[in-house]
């Protein structure tokens, strides 16, 4: 037997071959014929085939599925021949219609922790409308995870939550039918790290203009704890910079350790003199802190001064 190795669903296709034997078939010899396909796997029977007087045959059929389609010939037998059966040599693939499917949220920025709903949108399709909607965390530590798997609503969206803690990879899928094609769309949306810093050994604070700060003495050495999210390696930037003549001057910044409880404490040297003023931020700053599981992040400024 031989067919095509590509035919276009719902247009004639021809296969053909020959039945053969040491003792001669007669013409017109039946011939059951069964097609296998995405609809039909367990094979669905078509009209009897014959074959001429040097016995060979041919019949042509529109296939109804796209993907792999089979066809098998077969021959039941007589008191003088065994039975007999062949296939193609290769299934005839039958390309199916291309599906539209679309999952929103790519490229955005969230805060830590915001209940983000990725809402997947499927287009027309035959018989199937279900979708499987699949999350992957950034991090070795965090395996990818089925969120939902449903058939979308009436106007073809399906929607699954994912909390945002750190950058995730979200992935919808259509496994496709007889005449739509599987499809699958990634969104990658970004989440920031949790940071917020706390003064210490401060004897009060006070308002310089509309801006709030902790006030220390001029020998008193300041302390800032910061919190953030742990992770394994996790690294805060501590960022220092000092006020004079109206303008603020980067002063340095140094990479510290957190714990595993996402404390990092940095005390800070006494200036032994009064009246300067300084600000300091913590920030995850993604690959520099450590790891690449996160957006860069800057925790708001803190700000101080010394008195006698």
């Amino acid at each position: 037997m031989s067919a095509p190795a590509t035919s276009e669903r719902a247009k004639k296709l021809t296969v053909s071959g020959k039945l053969a034997s040491k003792v001669p078939l007669a013409a017109g010899t039946g011939l059951t014929v069964t097609r296998t396909d995405v609809e039909s796997q367990k094979g669905k029977a078509l009209a009897l085939v014959k074959t001429r007087a040097d016995g060979g045959f041919s019949f042509t059929d529109p296939p109804p599925a796209g993907g792999k389609v089979t066809y098998k010939v077969s021959y039941a037998g007589d008191a003088t021949h065994a039975p007999a059966s062949g296939s193609g040599s290769d299934a005839v693939e039958v390309p199916r219609k291309a599906t539209a499917l679309t999952l929103n949220n790519n490229g955005k920025l969230y805060s830590y922790g915001k209940d983000v709903i990725f809402t997947a949108h499927l287009g027309m399709t035959y018989k199937n409308r279900t979708v499987s909607v699949h999350a992957d965390p950034f991090g070795s530590d965090k395996p990818k995870k089925l969120l939902k798997t449903a058939k979308v609503n009436s106007k073809g969206n399906l929607s699954a939550t994912v909390d945002m803690t750190r950058d995730t990879t979200v992935t919808a899928v259509f496994s496709g039918d007889a005449r739509s094609a599987a499809k699958t769309v990634k969104s990658t949306a970004y989440g920031q790290v949790k940071v917020s810093t706390t003064a210490s050994r401060h004897y009060k604070t006070g308002k310089i203009g509309s801006t709030t700060y902790y006030y220390f003495r001029k020998n008193t050495d300041p302390l800032f704890t910061t919190t953030m999210n742990y992770y394994s390696g996790r690294k805060q930037r501590f960022q220092l910079q000092v006020y004079y003549q109206g303008s603020w001057y980067d002063s340095g910044s140094e990479y510290f350790a957190l714990a595993t409880n996402g404390k990092s404490a940095v005390s800070l040297e006494a200036p032994g003199e009064s009246g300067i003023r300084a600000r300091m931020r913590s920030s995850y700053i993604n690959s520099s802190s450590g790891d690449t599981v996160n957006s860069t992040t800057h925790g708001a400024w803190k700000y101080f001064t010394f008195t006698n």
